[in-house]
């Protein structure tokens, strides 16, 4: 698992135990063929082997080049079919068996056969990264070249549904005789495109792959991803036409956007708050967590740090996904409030408590001015330090800061992602036990219908409301810019995209 404070990491659920069929057609008009698109990102992918995957572009790119078995729905609502054409989950056997497409090949001509699935899968159970989300898998079995069975010590739903993330790619089977290294030095995929040119933190140039197993697909001869880090650089060369689209335009931007060419994810799954370092005074203390939160009104935040494009948190897990039903909790707001917890708890008027926050954006230093004069306001002494990334990651991995800003959410289609990430991190480095969660997850992970899965996560939300190992405070908007050349965009709350529907009007 992985956390970037004062950053977004993206992490959501919604499944479909079985399926077959084909990706949906454009919604926009019939499909054209040919053309390219070029697409603004503010950070480049973390290269492409899916072990190293933080940045959410590396999740959003990987299986545009080397495809899964499964993929999101263009609406996130479920999972479809991606190189295997339809699956069975067996409760009684604790497997899942997949058929793969007849006739799959990778890009460069070499069949791909069920034994490079497992391969595969192989990779993904001994990530370092992300190999506990994988862990319900004990092996697999493959009794002909089109059949891939994943041996499960439970009948765990929750890895069905994970297999739809960015980073659970099929390769070749021992890398096609290559190094790791070599290998995703210039990766060999089933994807609906390939890599013509990669310029590490400058461009990414993508073709359309004539090998991929659907023909219509995809609809563009070449995608290329600029990297420009600027927000104010993208405006420039969005709107002087140099670029065709923006994927995350900063909120306190979109006034910036006509109005007709913007793509909001309204909220989307992510959650953006207050990490406690609950390991040492005063955030040990329940009654200062307590506090913060009640300080914190939420309504009133969401309108001075984004504009108004966010929800006020309802709730410590992402809206918008399956299973996130809330707990019926209600995260409340009230100075006076505030100050009797804060008498009651340890902490000393007069105290400094630091509140870390990322100083390279105007949205993070807005953000933290906006929780500081907050806080204040029930008598806790701030102190906002503004630091660069890589200090703030440093403090944070140190527990050298008392609050810090961030966001997390998701990359895939289940909520059980944001649930291993706060038992991986020990409650967003809160330092609380996280067993509660920990059996929360258990029953999350073979519940078969969504009354099950609705009670283990509202009793996760209950704990994190009782306990504040993290103080949710908004759901935020995404914001994409599209110029009217883009055809064909769908974005899922996880803000992954199927780029293999996109076409060039």
């Amino acid at each position: 698992m992985r956390i970037k404070i004062a950053a977004c990491l993206l992490l959501a659920m919604t499944m479909a135990l079985g399926g077959c069929g084909t990706a949906e057609p454009p919604a926009d008009g019939p499909p054209g063929r040919g053309g390219s698109l070029t697409i603004l990102r503010a950070a480049d992918i973390d290269g492409w082997d899916p072990d190293k995957a933080i940045q959410l572009a590396t999740f959003q790119t990987l299986p545009q080049v080397m495809e899964g078995l499964v993929r999101p729905s263009s609406d996130g609502a479920s999972i479809q079919p991606g190189l295997a054409e339809k699956w069975t989950l067996d409760a009684k056997a604790k497997t899942i068996t997949f058929t793969l497409r007849e006739g799959l090949t990778f890009s460069d001509g070499t069949p791909l056969t069920s034994k490079d699935a497992a391969f595969s899968v192989g990779l993904w159970r001994k990530g370092l990264s992300m190999g506990t989300l994988y862990g319900a898998i004990t092996g697999t079995a493959t009794p002909d070249d089109r059949t891939l069975v994943i041996k499960m010590k439970k009948a765990s739903t929750f890895t069905l549904a994970w297999l739809g993330n960015g980073s659970s790619i099929i390769v070749p089977k021992d890398f096609g005789g290559k190094s790791r290294a070599d290998f995703f030095t210039k990766p060999v995929g089933a994807g609906p495109f390939v890599v013509s040119s990669y310029q590490p933190g400058q461009r990414l140039v993508l073709e359309r792959n004539p090998r991929y197993h659907d023909p219509a697909r995809p609809y563009l001869d070449r995608l290329v991803y600029d990297v420009v880090a600027d927000p104010n650089q993208q405006l420039l060369r969005y709107q002087s036409r140099q670029a065709d689209a923006i994927e995350a335009v900063p909120l306190d931007l979109a006034a910036q956007i006509p109005e007709e060419e913007r793509v909001l994810v309204h909220p989307s799954a992510t959650i953006h708050g207050i990490f406690v370092n609950a390991t040492k005074a005063p955030g040990d203390d329940i009654h200062f967590r307590r506090a913060v939160s009640l300080a914190i009104d939420r309504a009133r935040y969401a309108q001075a740090v984004f504009g108004g494009l966010a929800a006020p948190a309802t709730g410590g897990l992402p809206p918008r996904v399956q299973g996130s039903v809330g707990c019926g909790c209600t995260y409340e707001t009230g100075i006076d409030a505030a100050k009797a917890e804060l008498a009651k708890s340890s902490y000393r008027p007069g105290t400094k408590v630091e509140l870390v926050v990322d100083a390279t954006t105007p949205f993070s230093t807005r953000a933290g001015e906006t929780a500081a004069a907050q806080l204040r306001a029930i008598g806790i002494d701030v102190d906002l330090q503004k630091l660069e990334v890589q200090v703030l990651v440093d403090r944070q991995a140190k527990g050298a800061y008392h609050l810090s800003l961030g966001e997390v959410g998701s990359v895939s289609p289940t909520v059980g992602d944001i649930f291993g990430l706060i038992v991986a991190t020990g409650g967003l480095y809160s330092g609380l036990p996280m067993k509660t969660i920990e059996d929360a997850f258990d029953r999350l992970e073979v519940a078969r219908t969504d009354e099950e899965r609705g009670a283990a996560v509202r009793v996760a939300e209950t704990w994190i409301h009782d306990n504040l190992p993290y103080i949710p405070t908004a759901f935020p908007d995404r914001l994409f810019a599209v110029s009217p050349k883009v055809k064909g965009l769908t974005v899922t709350p996880f803000l992954s995209y199927p780029a293999d529907q996109l076409r060039a009007g």
